[in-house]
């Protein structure tokens, strides 16, 4: 058994990326989806692809009602929710601290952290009637470091630390879990970005300057951080609570 045999976990920012190759990788070991994003097609066509125990649904984890309808929607479909992975996020603008615009750090922050306390919220109730459960949040490992030019993510991934180091010491009385996945650079749209906003037309040279300094020497990829995100939403990590899970290749090994 791999401890997500009968699961139902909902999971946001599911339509690429980390997301979509977790809840890929739930599906087979045997768990029931309730896949979002904030467009319905995209994950709609990954519920197909995946079978008749994933279901895809338009969410935007910045909207209280949303998060509530995802939660519903296990439960009408498939009668009870184990644990949440809440993936949504965005990277935002880079650039000097002092230029960063209150609408740039809102965006962010509504995304990145009030998305992942709006899922917790609509999640509890579900997952304390069903006796226990796990809630695993996308950090990074710019929620453990700095890095400049990237003041709203990097402040927005340390704030999701926090808020499960808070839940996991509530939660835990309840059997319910809670840790972050903590990312390295990711060869996903998300880096890509980032090299692109970072030295524009150039963005080979700053992925070449990333991986020199990865001890693996490459980006890791999302099936490697599925597979962490599967583990801590399965009862193999019954142990596991209150804390990061690195997949970096070894950065922060430095």
């Amino acid at each position: 058994m791999n401890g997500l045999e009968g699961k139902v976990i909902a999971i946001t920012g599911g339509a690429g990326g980390i997301g979509e190759s977790t809840a890929r990788k739930l599906y087979e070991q045997g768990a029931s989806l309730v896949i979002t994003d904030r467009e319905a097609g995209p994950v709609e066509d990954i519920a197909r692809s995946l079978g008749e125990r994933a279901v895809g649904l338009a969410v935007d984890v910045t909207r209280r009602e949303d998060n509530e309808r995802m939660v519903a929607t296990a439960l009408d479909r498939f009668g009870r929710l184990d644990g949440v992975f809440l993936n949504a996020g965005i990277e935002g603008e880079i650039g000097p601290f002092d230029s960063r615009t209150d609408a740039a750090w809102d965006k962010v922050f509504a995304v990145n952290v009030q998305g992942v306390r709006l899922g917790a919220e609509a999640a509890l109730p579900a997952l304390r009637r069903g006796n226990g459960g796990s809630i695993v949040i996308t950090s990074s490992v710019a929620g453990l470091r700095g890095a400049a030019g990237l003041s709203p993510y990097v402040s927005s991934k340390h704030a999701v630390v926090g808020m499960m180091k808070c839940l996991a010491a509530e939660l835990g009385p309840e059997n319910i879990r809670v840790n972050t996945l903590n990312p390295g650079p990711v060869a996903n749209r998300m880096m890509e970005s980032i090299e692109e906003q970072a030295n524009p037309g150039h963005a080979d040279e700053v992925h070449q300057s990333f991986e020199a300094r990865i001890p693996l020497g490459r980006y890791v990829n999302n099936e490697e951080c599925a597979g962490m995100a599967a583990f801590l939403l399965s009862d193999a990590a019954s142990g596991c609570t209150g804390n990061t899970y690195v997949v970096d290749g070894g950065l922060c090994a430095q």
